[in-house]
């Protein structure tokens, strides 16, 4: 089981839920010392975890990283990590950092594990996505908002690439043992709601919060069908879109994108 950006917020306590119900956590960070932190308090509660580091601001990190783990037999990759970024910045890659950590990265990270995956027996992939996916655009002439940058557009375009990306990967690999799905934590305390200056009264702890959608796609119900979006009670629900020529396109530029 890997959990990336799992050193705080919605990634710690998903780690720290999963090791709790017996999965041997891999906790991915970009701090070792963070990791080591979250590592040490689920071995302190009987669980077993282990650390990997890599920067999703570097797409070279992100291969290094994925074979690395592609020999270790990983059955579920909750793709967690993500960033809010008030002000835009260029990744060493050359794309706007919120595009290439909350897309980018998963979606490669992905790729280059879904040949191990697929000898899994119960293999998932979890996208966490957000509401905000339904106020996103895909601007695929300007994915990295050179004509127009603000945190919300960029964060929202970034989620709903990774609703798009779920339905895809669903269905490129339908008939085999992998199911995905896309999920919306709900309004959680973390560092990233923090960074958006918006005040969210109702925003509960992440541990209170991440049982619910965990125990739902991780059940039994969960694997009735795959490409589904989840909502925070661990309800199903329809996202913003189900356009597959939007999916598939999506796709096709990510491959030309994380091939550079």
């Amino acid at each position: 089981m890997l959990v990336t950006g799992a050193t705080n917020g919605i990634g710690a306590a998903s780690a720290t839920a999963l090791a709790k119900a017996g999965y041997q956590v891999i906790v991915h960070g970009r701090s070792d010392a963070r990791c080591a932190l979250v590592v040490e308090a689920i071995q302190a509660q009987g669980g077993t975890a282990q650390a990997e580091l890599a920067d999703f601001a570097s797409l070279a990190q992100v291969r290094d990283m994925a074979d690395r783990l592609a020999p270790q037999n990983i059955d579920v990759v909750v793709n967690n990590a993500g960033v809010w970024m008030n002000e835009a910045w260029e990744t060493e890659d050359g794309f706007e950092t919120t595009w290439q950590v909350n897309h980018l990265a998963p979606f490669l990270l992905t790729q280059r594990l879904l040949p191990a995956l697929l000898k899994r027996a119960d293999a998932c992939v979890i996208n966490i996505s957000s509401s905000g996916h339904r106020s996103g655009r895909i601007h695929f002439d300007d994915v990295n908002l050179q004509r127009g940058f603000s945190g919300l557009r960029a964060y929202c375009q970034s989620k709903l690439a990774n609703v798009l990306f779920t339905q895809e990967l669903a269905r490129r690999t339908q008939g085999s043992s992998l199911i995905t799905h896309a999920v919306d934590p709900g309004a959680v305390q973390t560092q990233l709601l923090a960074q958006t200056g918006f005040n969210v009264p109702a925003a509960k702890p992440a541990g209170e919060t991440v049982g619910r959608w965990l125990a739902a796609v991780l059940g039994p119900e969960g694997r009735d069908s795959s490409g589904d979006y989840f909502e925070p009670d661990g309800r199903r629900s329809e996202p913003s879109t189900s356009d597959t020529e939007l999916a598939a396109r999506l796709w096709s530029l990510s491959e030309r994108q994380v091939a550079t």
